[in-house]
C-alpha cells in the first residue's frame, strides 16, 4: 500500500510540474505575442528563401516527443518493475 501511494505521489508531483511549465511556457508566449505587436521593426516582412535544407520544424517536433515519450515510458516502466518486486528483509548474521 505504501509503494501504491509513493506512486501516486510521483505521479501527481510530475502532473503539478508540468501543468506548471506548460502554464508559464502559454503566458511567455502570450507576452512576447503581444509585445510583439507594438514593435514595428518586427512586424516588417522577412526574406526567406524558397528552399530550406534540413528537417522541418515539425519534424523536429515529432522526433523530440517521441524521443521524450520513449524515456518517459522507459522510466515508467522501470518503476513499475521496481515497486512490483517483493521486498526482503536483510537480516545480519554474525558468523
Amino acid at each position: 500500500m505504501l509503494r501504491l501511494r509513493d506512486l501516486l505521489l510521483i505521479c501527481v508531483l510530475l502532473a503539478a510540474i508540468g501543468m506548471g511549465v506548460y502554464e508559464l511556457g502559454h503566458h511567455v508566449d502570450a507576452e512576447s505575442t503581444s509585445l510583439t505587436k507594438q514593435d514595428s521593426e518586427l512586424n516588417q516582412t522577412v526574406y526567406r528563401p524558397t528552399h530550406h535544407s534540413g528537417p522541418s520544424r515539425r519534424t523536429i517536433e515529432l522526433a523530440a516527443a517521441g524521443i521524450g515519450g520513449t524515456a518517459g515510458i522507459m522510466v515508467l516502466f522501470s518503476l513499475g518493475s521496481a515497486l512490483a518486486r517483493p521486498r526482503r528483509k536483510a537480516t545480519w548474521r554474525a558468523n
